[in-house]
Order: structure tokens, then C-alpha cells, then sequence
């Protein structure tokens, strides 16, 4: 896809040398020949920087349709006074370009489709190109409304050098659809001048700037429009022109600021970035290209999201523990899906199916106009290494249990699957309770609590009675209630049966600062037919037999 330089030609008149009539004759501004061109080495950039420019960000930050075959344009301003911001390739290829009036772009071409202009939009995607240019460096400051720039001197030797990373950063923009030039040189100011310019080259020495302002036409400073048409008037064609001219002239005629920016530009004054804030989690709006109750349609546009995020976490080399989908309708309340999972991935497929699943299990109120998707903050993922060969049939998948877990999850619902962890708490019925589940964690009951208990005096330990086991074990079934038992001469029965009383007693006297205090004897006790109990009797209320857990 090609397209024409935005940088507009402005007619020149004849070259004017007395362009400041009331300022005195001075010396010749400074000399555009570089350094190395005297015998002297080039002086060595401590900053390379790379500007990508976005000239058709208005028009891409409006989704497909802006972009499509259809001859499409972007306006802005109000009124009378409109003209076109961005324009479509179909549209360039009749004669639209920016800064056409709307009038005469309609007289062009009657069947025009027109978009305004949506700054907010267009933030959101120049922050989200933000957020993949990290993977290049760390050093990435916005320059709004359609540029940014990246700090990649640290970055030449994993790419390649200047110019395979210059390639590789526009290359990566096109795939995703986007118009992006790129261009390399040692300060943030110049890199944006040659991105303008359409000069998509990497320039490495400060000498060599000077002889660059030359092909570079002024057009390119994005300076405000009445000074362009000043130094158009005056024949000032090039930077390097510009250059030339008496800087107490310039600073007469245009202000300090200008030429406080030429001097960035051929580094003769610092110019300070503001470093780009990355999020810490995903959040992203799209809109859908027509309101529509069909799933298919829903899920294409969540597909696209979630490459999005996909995106995102590649370059934080990072995983979410969960994602939130807003299902907007027109006129009545959003539809919103939880999703939790059970360890941190990045597989956008594996989010994708779990999706799917709560999607087809959710009706719709009324037809989706956008979809939001939020994740979690987004965390180092712990990579494991992949299986030699031969060894695929042997491997088990560290991440088998997770997924079926979070399928499961999906299908049936988050309060039917769930994990239980321990709670420091001596009372039985409330040492545990239903927690996330977290299949990355050792299992609880293979690790029990030691509890002290209080035993009869010349008492052997449990664990050397025989047949017994260690009184601090619990059993894996807890009632949901104790449940009383009958007892016949002070001997808990079962089923009718008596029971027989081994490893105990173990004394669980606490609770009474919250008014829940209990007094309880546990034992473990041997049924007839050969099941373990976990029985207990009350200390304080006429001593009776309760049993509350059963072991496996």
C-alpha cells in the first residue's frame, strides 16, 4: 500500500536574502558541512532515537470500515470551516487529500463516506502502539497527536543494528494494518523531522545532520501555520535555510520557542522526554460494526481483543489470572462476564474457549453495539521448558490440571468448582473455607495442623497405641453439622452399635471471646464395619456424643 507525503508543497517564490530589513548584517548562521568532511571522526550520538509516525491515525483508530475498499474520510472542525483530517486509499486515488475543504471534497467525489474525528480514540491506540514498542526499549514517550519515540541505542546489537530495527518496527506496524514511518537519528527533534519528511532512514552522527537539514523541507517542522506561510513568502524552502537566517531574526520574527526547537534538533540543546506510562492491566473498548445479537459476530470482535491482549502480554512477558467482558446494548444494562482462572496464562486460545463457553450459556438482553474487555494485573508467568524428542509421550502437561479446571469452571458455573485452604482456627467448622482454585499450590491436606491436646495423665500418645493413627490428623469428610449420637453406658453408638473408642482425646477448648466457645473431646473411633469416625464429646453440656468427620 503506498501513499502520498502529507507534507503539503507550498509554492515558492524567488529566494529572498533580505529577509530581515531592521536587523543588523551578521555572520553566516552555522556551517552545514559536517565535521568529518574536515578530517575529523564523526562525533558518536550518546541517544539514538526512533520516531514512528502514524499519517493515517486518524482514520485507522475508527476500526475496519474506515479502513476498508470504500472510499472514506476523516473530518474535523465545525460548521462551514470543515476539512478532511485523514483519507482512505480509495479516496486518495480520486483526488481527497488531508486538508481539503469538506465542500470540495464532496464536490470530488458525491458519495463520500464521512467520519469525524475522534481524538479520544486515537489516544487509545497511539498508548497501545506504546505498549508493543516496549519490546524494542523500555524508553518510549508519546509525541500526540500521531508519533512516538523510543530511546533504542541500548537496543542495536539484539536487532541488528540501526537499520534492521527500523525495518523490523515499521515492518510489525504494516502486518497490523497501520501506516507507520519509521526513521532513526540521534535526537528525538531530528527523528521527527525525517518521519515527516517521509525519509525513513537511520542516522547514527550528530555531524551528519546538518548536511540532512538540506533535503528536508520545512514543511516538516509542524510549526504553526501562519509562521509556514512567513517563511514560504520569504523563499525559505529547507530546514537548512532556515538555518542560515539570523537567530535574533528568528526570534523576532517567531518567538524563542521555534528556535529552541531547531537547536534540539541539531542537538545543540537538550530536549527531555516524558517517559510513556504502560498499564498495568488490559482494558480495551471496541466497537462493533453494527449492533447484532449473533455470536459469530461477537466472537470475531472478541478474537480481535483478545489479540490485543495477546500483544500485551508478550511484551510484559506476562500472564492474567483473569478477564471481565462487558457486552454493551443501547438501551438497557450491560451484560458482564466473569471469568477467573486458576494460574496466570497468556494463551489467548485457551481464553478464547473458556469464553466461548460462558458466551453460549449467556442470553443476550438485546443486540451488542461494543465489547469491553478487562484483565487482571498482569503478572510474571513462570515458563517451563518444552519436551526433548522422544520424551512427548512421557511428559505430563503442567498446565493440563489448570485447563481443565478453568473448562469446567466455564461450563458448569464458578460457585460449582472450587478449591478449600486452611483457616487459623482450632475450631473444626471453622478451619476451612472455599477459595479460588489454585492448582499451583501444594494440596492442604497433605500438610495437616499440629494442635496440641491435653491427655490423661499416664495416657500413652496415640501414636503408640496400636492400630492407631496420630491424634492431629483430621479426617477428609467434614459434616456440614455434627450430627448427636446415642450412647449406652457412657459409649457413643453408631448405627446401633457400640463404637470403639481409639487415638484421643484430643481437647479443642477456644471460642469464647466471640461467643461461639466450645469444650470438646475428639476421638477417633472404630465402627463395626470397619469405618473410621471422628467423634467428640461436649465437656460442658451433660457430656454428650456428636459425630462430625469421617476418614477415607
Amino acid at each position: 500500500m503506498t501513499h502520498d507525503s502529507p507534507i503539503p508543497s507550498f509554492p515558492m517564490s524567488s529566494p529572498n536574502l533580505d529577509l530581515f530589513p531592521d536587523t543588523p548584517a551578521a555572520p553566516a548562521g552555522p556551517r552545514l558541512v559536517p565535521a568529518a568532511a574536515a578530517g575529523a571522526a564523526p562525533r558518536a550520538a550518546r541517544e539514538l532515537w526512533l520516531c514512528l509516525w502514524l499519517p493515517s491515525l486518524p482514520l485507522e483508530a475508527l476500526g475496519e470500515r474506515a479502513t476498508g475498499p470504500a472510499a472514506c474520510a476523516v473530518i474535523e472542525g465545525e460548521g462551514s470551516r470543515q476539512w478532511v483530517a485523514a483519507a482512505s486509499e480509495a479516496a486518495r486515488r480520486q483526488g481527497i487529500r488531508p486538508g481539503l475543504g469538506l465542500n470540495a471534497a464532496l464536490a470530488l467525489v458525491p458519495g463520500l463516506d464521512l467520519r469525524e474525528r475522534r481524538p479520544d480514540a486515537e489516544a487509545a491506540l497511539l498508548q497501545r502502539i506504546a505498549g508493543w514498542a516496549i519490546r524494542f526499549t523500555p524508553v518510549v514517550s508519546l509525541e500526540p497527536p500521531a508519533a512516538l519515540l523510543a530511546e533504542v541505542r541500548g537496543s542495536l546489537g539484539l536487532f541488528g543494528g540501526a537499520e534492521a530495527l527500523r525495518r523490523r518496527a515499521a515492518g510489525e506496524l504494516q502486518e497490523c494494518g497501520l501506516v507507520a514511518r519509521a526513521s532513526i537519528a540521534p535526537t528525538p527533534r531530528a527523528a521527527w523531522w525525517l518521519a515527516r519528511a517521509a525519509r525513513e532512514e537511520a542516522v547514527q552522527s550528530l555531524d551528519a545532520l546538518p548536511s540532512l537539514a538540506a533535503r528536508l523541507p520545512v514543511a516538516c517542522l509542524g510549526w504553526p501555520p501562519e509562521a509556514m506561510r512567513t517563511l514560504v513568502t520569504l523563499g525559505v524552502r529547507t530546514i537548512a535555510d532556515l538555518a542560515r537566517l539570523p537567530r535574533e531574526g528568528i526570534v523576532r520574527r517567531f518567538g524563542p520557542a521555534l528556535l529552541d526547537e531547531l537547536d534540539e534538533g541539531f542537538g545543540r540543546r537538550p530536549q527531555p522526554r516524558r517517559r510513556a506510562v504502560n498499564p498495568e492491566r488490559f482494558d480495551e473498548i471496541l466497537e462493533l460494526p453494527a449492533e447484532s445479537e449473533s455470536l459469530a459476530l461477537v466472537e470475531a470482535a472478541l478474537s480481535r481483543l483478545l489479540e490485543r491482549l495477546q500483544a500485551f502480554l508478550r511484551a510484559r512477558a506476562a500472564g492474567i489470572r483473569g478477564l471481565a467482558l462487558e457486552l454493551r446494548h443501547r438501551d438497557v444494562q450491560a451484560t458482564r462476564l466473569r471469568l477467573g482462572l486458576a494460574r496466570p496464562t497468556g494463551d489467548v486460545a485457551h481464553l478464547l474457549g473458556l469464553l466461548r463457553e460462558r458466551l453460549e450459556r449467556t442470553p443476550l438482553p438485546a443486540p451488542a453495539r461494543a465489547l469491553r474487555l478487562r484483565s487482571t494485573i498482569a503478572t510474571p508467568l513462570v515458563l517451563a521448558s518444552g519436551a526433548l524428542p522422544g520424551e512427548g509421550a512421557q511428559r505430563v502437561d503442567p498446565e493440563a490440571a489448570a485447563r481443565l479446571v478453568e473448562r469446567l469452571r466455564a461450563r458448569l458455573g464458578a460457585e460449582a468448582v472450587f478449591s478449600v485452604c486452611l483457616v487459623p482456627e482450632h475450631r473444626p467448622e471453622s478451619a476451612w473455607r472455599v477459595a479460588e482454585p489454585d492448582v499451583a499450590s501444594p494440596v492442604a491436606a497433605g500438610h495437616p495442623r499440629r494442635r496440641r491436646s491435653l491427655r490423661k495423665k499416664g495416657q500413652p500418645p496415640a501414636s503408640e497405641e496400636k492400630g492407631t493413627v496420630p491424634f492431629s490428623s483430621r479426617p477428609l469428610w467434614m459434616l456440614a453439622e455434627p450430627q448427636r449420637l446415642l450412647q449406652q453406658e457412657g459409649v457413643p453408638l453408631h448405627e446401633g452399635r457400640l463404637l470403639e473408642l481409639g487415638s484421643g482425646p484430643e481437647r479443642i477448648e477456644t471460642g469464647w471471646w466471640d461467643g461461639r466457645d466450645v469444650r470438646r473431646d475428639y476421638y477417633i473411633a472404630r465402627a463395626r464395619s470397619g469405618l473410621r469416625l471422628w467423634v467428640f464429646r461436649e465437656r460442658d453440656r451433660g457430656g454428650g456424643w456428636w459425630l462430625h468427620g469421617v476418614f477415607g
